[in-house]
Formats: C-alpha cells, structure tokens, sequence
C-alpha cells in the first residue's frame, strides 16, 4: 500500500515538473524572442532619425531668424524705396493699350475673321448723309470749331473768373463788347441766374486795388533767375583760404591744414603725437570730447605764426584785426568731433570759419564687415 501511494506520488511530481519545464521553455523563448524584436525596431527607429535629421542637425546653433539676414538697402532713405514715378503717364498708357487692342480687333474683323450680318452697301447709299456734310453752314460752322480749337489753350483747369464772365456774355446774347448799361441791367437784375459779379480781375483791382491774377509779362533782366544759377549752393572759395581737416576716430582725432593749392602747412596732430595717448584712465579716453579739443586748439594755436609767416614771405602780411577764412571739414561721428569743433569756435578772434563741410562717408552698401570690428 504504502509502495503504491509512493509510485503515484512519484509520477505526479514528474508530469508537474515536465509541463513546468515546458512552460518555463515556452516563457523563456516568448521573453527572448520580445527582446530581440525591441532591439530591431530600436535600431530602425535610429537610422530613421538619422536620416531625417542628416541635414536639419545644427549643431547647438539657434535656428535662424529673420534678422540675421540684414536688408540689403537698410540704409537707402525711405523716400527712394518703392521709387515713386511715372503715375501721371499710367492713364495714357491705358488709353493707348486699349486703343492699339481695338484697332486689332478691327483688322482681325475686316480680314474675315468674324462673321458679318450687316448686308454690304455701296458707299452712294449714304448719298443725302454725305451731301449734307458739304453744305455752306455746315462747313463754316466746322471751320469755327477749327479756328476755336486752334487757339492756343492757356486754362488747363476750370477757373471760376473765367466761368462767370463765359455766363455773362451767354446771358447778354452773346455779344462782345455789349454796352455797359445793357450789361449791368443784365448782371444786377434780380432775375439774374449768376451772382454779382466780385471776381472780375478789373472789377477786384478797381475796388480793392491789388490783383488777383500773378503778373504774366516775363522780366528781361536775368537777375530773378540767380535762383536757377546751376552753382549757386556750391561754396565760393577764394586763394586765401585754409582748409582745415578734422577727423574723429573712436580712440583718436587728427587735425591738419591745407592751402587753396593743397601744400600742407603743419604736420598733423594726433591724440598720440599730443602725447595724451596711453593714459591711467583706459582707452576710453583717448577719443573723447576734451582730448579733441585739446589736439584741435593746439594746432591752431600752433598754425597762426606758420600762417603769419606765409603770409609774409607772399609780400601780404596780415593786417591788423584781419581773421583768417577758413574751410572747416569734419568727417567721422564719433566723441572728438565735438569738441574739435568747440576748439574751433574757440578761436572766432583769429579765425573766421567762412564755410563748415560734413565729409564723412555714407557707404550705401560697402564691403561686408564683421561686426564686431571697429576702426
């Protein structure tokens, strides 16, 4: 008995073990076979992304915006922009376009193009229409149509004097020169259509003594016209002129003085030459306000004897109380320039600033230029 309850629990624990074992087998296969499938779809899903993002990849730049690609004309004035123009002549070419498309039209029609239902006529059947065009009135009254817009048009818009002596004279019969008292009776009457006549030029001038009407006769002489003098803005230098150059830097200003000839009178003078240059205070300095005029002051300063001195050598010494014209030329934006300008203004007893230039150059589109680099 014991032997038999042995043997059947013997075989029991064999098959659980043997369906366990299957089981674990079929589990482990399951667990391998999802691995290996996680890792191929992985692997797709990378070269996917690789090659998507093979030329969208920028390297921890930040994606660039509209203003990293500068305009090109920036720096044209606003005015020039959408070059305004040519708005004047837009309705003549409308009329002419369609004109040229109507007369096409004609020539496709007459060369057969179109189907006509107009029965062809000879051209005697308009015979009393063409005779009546030859009549005696009928060619004078188009001779007064030739005659009336032969004349020369001087009224380019409606003008109301004109308006109302056109309704006069209508009213009047249309006579000329009527006789005044007709006309008066006419015009003040108090059936009159028109309003009393106050824009007369005759009439205005007679009453309030001035004209409305500008003066129409052309003046001979041509000293009105020294408006229109091609050069007239241009300055007028003259011999004894000393042109001064002031250049401001943004760590310098230079200062120099040429003849009407161009021969330099004194060397330049510099922030550096100056020896106020280099100093404790930083670099800051070097282009500001107080050292431009100190440069500008000393060099004037330094030029009146040189001045002097060629003025004397030429046989022309400077006469008591004479100032000395100059040309100021400034170029550059920069801290120095006002105050090269102050040192100039400084020196108004010896120096008599005859004309003020700005030379600085605008470039409208110059070389590309890193920008964080500065002259």
């Amino acid at each position: 008995m014991v032997l038999i309850v042995s043997t059947f629990f013997f075989c029991h624990c064999l098959l659980i073990c043997t369906v366990f074992a299957f089981f674990c087998e079929e589990g482990g296969y399951c667990a391998s076979f999802s691995v290996e499938h996680n890792r191929t779809i992985k692997e797709k899903k990378g070269q996917q992304k690789m090659q998507r993002s093979h030329a969208l990849l920028r390297r921890g730049k930040p994606r660039p915006r509209a203003g990293m690609f500068p305009d090109k004309y920036r720096r044209v004035p606003t005015l020039l922009k959408p070059q305004q123009g040519g708005q004047q002549y837009f309705h003549h070419f409308l009329i002419r376009s369609t004109n040229d498309r109507l007369a096409q039209r004609d020539i496709d029609a007459a060369s057969g193009g179109a189907q006509s239902y107009i029965s062809a006529q000879l051209p005697q059947m308009d015979w009393n229409n063409m005779s009546g065009r030859s009549t005696e009135e009928f060619i004078r009254d188009e001779m007064c149509q030739l005659v009336k817009n032969d004349a020369m048009q001087s009224q380019r818009v409606f003008n109301e004097r004109m308006w109302y002596e056109s309704e006069e004279s209508q009213q009047t019969g249309g006579l000329n020169c009527p006789d005044p008292a007709v006309r008066d009776t006419v015009t003040t009457g108090g059936d009159s259509v028109t309003p009393p006549r106050v824009l007369g030029n005759d009439f205005f001038k007679s009453r309030f003594g001035y004209s409305l009407i500008k003066n129409t006769e052309m003046n001979t002489d041509g000293t009105d016209y020294s408006q229109l003098d091609m050069w007239g803005e241009m300055p007028k230098y003259t011999k004894d002129m000393i042109f001064l150059y002031l250049v401001s830097r943004r760590r310098n200003t230079y200062a120099v003085a040429y003849t009407y000839e161009g021969k330099r009178i004194l060397n330049t003078y510099t922030v550096g030459n100056r020896g106020l240059k280099g100093g404790d205070r930083g670099f800051r300095t070097e282009g500001s306000t107080d050292n431009g005029h100190q440069v500008t002051s000393m060099y004037l300063n330094d030029l009146l004897p040189k001045l002097r001195e060629m003025r004397a050598a030429e046989g022309r010494p400077l006469g008591r109380g004479e100032k000395i014209e100059l040309v100021v030329r400034v170029m550059g934006f920069y801290n120095g320039r006002q105050g090269a300008v102050r040192a100039v203004q400084d020196r108004a007893n010896e120096y008599h600033v005859r004309y003020f230039e700005d030379i600085t150059p605008f470039p409208l589109n110059g070389p590309k230029m890193p920008r964080g680099v500065f002259k």
